[in-house]
């Protein structure tokens, strides 16, 4: 199994910073696990590592698509398994680092084997998804997966379509249900983790997530989404749903004022790091490190001797 470094932690809890210093230190390059970060444009809402830091040390899974593409945990184990793959067999470190739990989850415990398929097949059937959802609305989607897959319906929402439609691509690629590839055996992992585990004081995160959310909508963040809107991009696309922008759109469209849209964020931002840091409080780590500043020593100690293990067999 290939050994990885995996950086894990709620949103503002300075994951980035220490994921260029811990590269910087091991020679080792980025590999995003932030499932927003991969949208081009999406820049100051989604705090992307700025343009020197990318050009001082290599980050993946960054601006690889656009807001209108749907991507989802399957995509992203596959995309970043290929990743960690090429660098292994360069003889370089691989750093996953991200908030969203469940991508990372999906990359070191496979829920199942993506079925092998084309582009070409994928693509199809996406559009014929998306027409049906165009043409007759979400509930559409929802009535056709309930009709084959009634367990999945009932713990989706109607409106939730990037799930629903995810879950109907899986049926018409394979034949077999959502419900039935969860309950089926998992596959091995390839990867033996080192995680770490960034876990601050719940009073500074949310000063944290405050400075960071009045930070970005004083840095270009209404700006930004205008010229989203104004280059034809409409907020129901996949990539505004990412935190906080339905919130600047709605401040863009004259729905909220500036100050409410501050208040509406922090407020939504909290919430989901809140259910970060119970996912992560649920799942095993090597390290889980709650004072700050954070020292990497500790951590580079931790994977030279997880990298010895491997070393003795």
């Amino acid at each position: 199994m290939i050994p990885v470094i995996v950086l894990a932690g709620p949103t503002a809890s300075g994951k980035t910073a220490l994921a260029v210093e811990l590269a910087g230190a091991l020679g080792a390059e980025v590999v995003s696990a932030d499932s927003r970060q991969v949208y081009r444009g999406l820049d100051v809402g989604t705090a992307k590592p700025p343009a020197d830091v990318r050009a001082a040390v290599a980050h993946h899974l960054i601006d690889i698509l656009d807001p209108v593409e749907a991507y989802n945990a399957g995509s992203f184990a596959r995309d970043a398994a290929a990743v960690i793959e090429r660098l292994c067999a360069s003889g370089k470190t691989a750093l996953v680092c991200g908030g969203t739990g469940f991508y990372i989850e999906a990359l070191l415990n496979p829920m199942f084997d993506e079925p092998l398929a084309g582009d070409a097949r994928r693509e199809e059937i996406r559009r014929e998804l998306e027409r049906l959802a165009e043409r007759h609305g979400p509930q559409a989607l929802h009535d056709r997966l309930a009709g084959v897959d009634p367990s999945s319906a009932a713990r989706l929402h109607p409106n939730d379509i990037q799930r629903v439609s995810r879950a109907l691509e899986l049926y018409c690629l394979t034949g077999r249900t959502m419900t039935e590839l969860l309950s089926s055996p998992r596959p091995g992992s390839a990867f033996r983790p080192f995680q770490v585990v960034l876990d601050p004081p719940r009073d500074l995160l949310e000063r944290n997530i405050a400075a960071r959310s009045a930070q970005m909508l004083a840095g270009g963040w209404v700006e930004e989404v205008e010229g989203l809107l104004a280059g034809g991009l409409t907020g129901d696309a996949p990539g505004l749903q990412s935190l906080g922008y339905a919130e600047v759109v709605a401040h863009v469209q004259g729905g909220l004022t500036l100050e409410q849209t501050l208040e509406a964020v922090n407020r939504k931002t909290r919430q989901y790091a809140k259910r970060q840091r119970t996912w992560f409080r649920r799942r095993p780590c090597r390290l889980r490190l709650s004072r700050v500043p954070v020292k990497i020593d500790s951590i580079l100690a931790g994977w030279e001797s997880h990298l010895e293990q491997d070393r003795s067999g």
